[in-house]
């Protein structure tokens, strides 16, 4: 992907004049007054812009040649209740030539993590020392959208709380985003401007959130499609296929974001002093901090429950939080490897079905032999290939029927 981005340079500009991570200290999203809105900004309709900024853009150690802006803007989370989120987005500097106005894409990066250091608005300014992996290999799997001449805006989707996959967080978050820059005129995105969402993993689930809730919470929004992969459907077979084994540390991340995001539901009442301590060490952890550190281990051991899955508490977070709760209005592009070690392929199945019964339009692409990070790799062409088809405003094929 370098290669990539000594194309962009060419291809794209040349960056918007702003401080960069070598230039001066980035603070992390908790000491930066950024992130905190005004009073009185929880009367604002959600997208409002609360402020902005324009900052350097950085992929690996290079400066991608973009006019990069981040802004803060009003949304809710999952409760109702108004937050300040953050978003980055990305222009190429050269003028858009294709038909209509510039295409914008929410690419939402899988940050699988419980801190705002983890989130895209501040890896995207920091590049290799970002502490999640998020920002480094699979931002790379969004440049060749900026090479196609689209816009790309990458919310802080999981709010700021860092609630880890909180579904109706992430879907307000996304879509406010949108709005967000949609509105913010420096952008020079056309209010009718079409819009793809795209995602793998925990930013497959937050897309296919983001697009179940669109016609009911963003109507005005010209979103044209899809395109989510290795996503975690279900969250009781994600329960299942992964406690005991390689991706247990990723149920810790998951269990923690949702307990924090709704405390409604109980969980801290049920864990033992283990499973406090467990809570208290990882509150402001990235991916890596969990997933290498808990791996092989079975929950039981941090709670007083012996049928985890079967509890109030968990029946509550499935029920809140599991995709399927509308069906997209646009088409809905599926991909993932057969051989996924930690997302199981037939809760993303069952969800297509369930699309199809509903009147949705979907693809579905299973790739043989490939695990979640190759399937991630092998995909995203073909994914972006679907995207751009959309925003060209080309029919999109149904596989319902045979999904």
């Amino acid at each position: 992907m370098l290669a990539t981005v000594v194309v962009l340079t060419g291809a794209v500009g040349t960056a918007e004049a702003a401080p960069s991570a070598s230039d001066a200290g980035i603070p992390l999203p908790k000491d930066d007054p950024f992130y905190v809105p005004a009073p009185g900004y929880e009367s604002s309709p959600n997208g409002t812009v609360l402020r902005s900024r324009p900052i350097t853009a950085i992929y690996l150690v290079l400066p991608l040649p973009v006019k990069a802006h981040q802004v803060l803007y009003k949304s809710i989370d999952s409760h109702g209740k108004p937050v300040a989120e953050a978003a980055t987005v990305l222009v190429p500097d050269q003028p858009w030539t294709g038909q209509g106005s510039r295409p914008l894409v929410s690419y939402q990066l899988a940050v699988d993590s419980l801190s705002t250091r983890c989130q895209p608005s501040y890896t995207l300014q920091v590049g290799l020392k970002a502490p999640t992996p998020a920002s480094t290999y699979e931002l790379s799997m969004s440049l060749p959208a900026l090479l196609k001449g689209y816009a790309v805006v990458y919310s802080d989707y999981l709010g700021p709380r860092a609630d880890f996959l909180d579904g109706p967080q992430s879907a307000h978050a996304i879509l406010d985003g949108i709005r967000a820059v949609r509105n913010y005129r420096p952008t020079g995105l056309a209010q009718d401007a079409p819009v793809a969402l795209w995602g793998y993993s925990g930013g497959g689930i937050a897309t296919t959130w983001a697009a179940e809730q669109q016609p009911s919470y963003a109507p005005e929004l010209n979103l044209v499609g899809a395109a989510a992969g290795g996503v975690p459907a279900d969250f009781k077979d994600m329960f299942q296929h992964n406690n005991g084994g390689l991706g247990s540390g990723l149920l810790v991340l998951g269990i923690i974001g949702l307990s924090r995001a709704y405390p409604e539901a109980g969980v801290e009442a049920v864990l033992n002093d283990k499973g406090r301590k467990l809570f208290a060490d990882n509150a402001d952890a990235c991916t890596l901090d969990v997933a290498v550190f808990h791996p092989f281990e079975r929950i039981e051991q941090y709670t007083t429950l012996s049928n985890i899955t079967e509890s109030p508490q968990a029946k509550f977070l499935f029920a809140t939080n599991n995709a399927g709760q509308k069906t997209p209005r646009v088409p809905f592009y599926n991909y993932q490897g057969l051989a996924d070690e930690f997302v199981p392929t037939a809760a993303a199945d069952r969800l297509l079905r369930k699309y199809c019964a509903s009147g949705g339009t979907v693809q579905k692409v299973r790739m043989p032999f490939a695990g979640h990070i190759i399937g991630e790799v092998a995909g995203a062409g073909d994914a972006l290939t679907f995207l751009a088809d959309r925003l060209n405003g080309k029919p999109a094929r149904n596989d319902c029927g045979t999904a």
